[in-house]
């Protein structure tokens, strides 16, 4: 609640454009403490999807199945994902929140449970494909959600906390996961998982809700000026296009990682089940602190009046090629120790640009129209990002059939760190969010004259 006695202050319909950016203090106790409560939505969602990693090789053994169709299995989350952010993105800023998530996380929750009865191949594909129809909904609305607590100028380093739910949940959860799989069966994992998730619910019921820039107050600023920009002008601009092709690589590089980094630790780098398990979230470390430090950093910037061209598009796009490039050279040496730093170093910097993405996106979109779009661009990359695991499945096929299946994971990361080279340069050429949000607020502004002359 707003104390009566301070006013909200209500966020322009449209980012400004040549003016530098106002700093504006939040309530900081509740705005972390809705932070921190949505960073489980994001840990959940990504341990939802980081138990086939940890279960790849027993799984695999016990019903089976080749690398490539394993692979498929882990690319059927995200096959209806986009396409369910899709649909969401219709309504998304006429849903409640609090009722969105609570009923996604539930959801995913049940969907762990039939695995621990009955595990097979296909039932693990069917409820893949339909824990991605459920996921779609849920980073648009947490970040969106987020951002009703923090004004522009402070989103980065909120935005770098949510990201981390996938970094917490290696460094907290995949070892005692390790454990539970190793000690009782891989089916128990999928168990502790969905009890997880009910907890979560639980809380979020009892605590969870919109910020002082919540989307009521953006609702009210629509209905007093009528301007809402044609959703076309916002994703037909640079900035969505540098936001696609960087978020893809980033989420492609995530889905590898999810997928084969246990496998790539045992057959590669010689490591044991349990170890490969407890160094999964390893990695995570040096993403947390470039997280940290990039979002903080740019949050900075911007307030000392850098454009978010600078501090956002340019600076996120040669830290994820940066990053890709440590990655691509994975195959160029060999032992466990400098293979493991190469990874720790090019996950983290390409991870970083994740405290940029969405905030240099919503910027260019008005406050009523801001979980749309973020729909939008998340639906658009995971349908991209979606092929990684099929892609990569086949070539560690290929490298089996050929006896050099270690030089194949290799080859994997490789793969990922081409890709993340691409989005990053992308992103820094395209992105620019004083420039596109004009050309939003101008299409506005036509609409709005259209609709008064009609």
């Amino acid at each position: 609640m707003v104390s009566e006695h301070v006013l909200p202050q209500r966020e322009p319909i449209i980012a400004p454009v040549a003016a530098p950016i106002t700093a504006t203090k939040p309530r900081p106790v509740p705005a972390w403490s809705m932070t921190v409560m949505l960073l489980g939505v994001m840990l959940i969602s990504y341990l939802d999807k980081a138990i086939l990693g940890l279960v790849a090789q027993p799984a695999m053994a016990d019903l089976g199945l080749s690398a490539a169709e394993f692979g498929a299995i882990s690319s059927a989350a995200g096959l209806l994902a986009p396409l369910s952010a899709l649909l969401y993105a219709l309504v998304a800023d006429r849903l409640p929140v609090k009722v969105t998530l609570f009923t996604v996380v539930v959801i995913w929750s049940l969907l762990q449970l039939p695995i621990v009865f009955a595990a097979s191949g296909t039932l693990l594909l069917a409820t893949r494909f339909m824990l991605g129809a459920a996921e779609g909904p849920a980073a648009p609305a947490a970040y969106a959600t987020a951002y009703t607590w923090w004004p522009n100028e402070r989103r980065g380093l909120p935005t770098a906390v949510l990201t981390t739910g996938a970094s917490f949940g290696k460094l907290l959860f995949a070892p005692p996961l390790a454990f539970v799989i190793a000690a009782f069966s891989w089916e128990a994992g999928f168990l502790a998982v969905a009890l997880l998730g009910f907890a979560w619910g639980v809380g979020w019921l009892l605590i969870g809700r919109e910020g002082p820039h919540g989307q009521a107050e953006a609702a009210e600023t629509v209905a007093e000026t009528g301007s809402r920009a044609p959703l076309r002008s916002i994703l037909l601009t640079g900035t969505f296009a540098g936001f696609v092709a960087a978020y893809t690589s980033v989420a492609m590089l995530a889905i590898v990682v999810l997928t084969w980094l246990p496998s790539y630790f045992q057959v590669s780098l010689g490591f044991s089940a349990l170890a490969a398990g407890s160094l999964f979230g390893v990695p995570s470390i040096t993403a947390m602190v470039f997280l940290y430090a990039y979002g903080a950093w740019s949050d900075r910037m911007l307030r000392r009046g850098m454009s978010a061209r600078r501090a956002r598009g340019l600076w996120g796009g040669v830290l994820l090629a940066l990053g890709g490039a440590f990655l691509a050279a994975l195959p160029l040496v060999s032992g466990p120790v400098v293979p493991f730093a190469l990874l720790m170093l090019g996950y983290g910097l390409a991870i970083s640009v994740s405290a940029v993405l969405n905030p240099a996106l919503v910027l260019i979109a008005p406050p009523g129209q801001q979980r749309s779009v973020l729909s939008a661009g998340l639906a658009v990359a995971g349908l991209l990002a979606a092929t990684g695991p099929l892609i990569t499945g086949h070539v560690l096929d290929t490298a089996r059939a050929a006896g050099t299946l270690a030089e194949g994971y290799a080859t994997v990361f490789m793969l990922a760190g081409g890709v993340a080279i691409v989005g990053g340069a992308l992103f820094a050429l395209l992105v620019d969010p004083e420039r596109d949000a004009a050309k939003v607020e101008a299409a506005a502004r036509l609409a709005q004259s259209t609709r008064q002359s009609a």
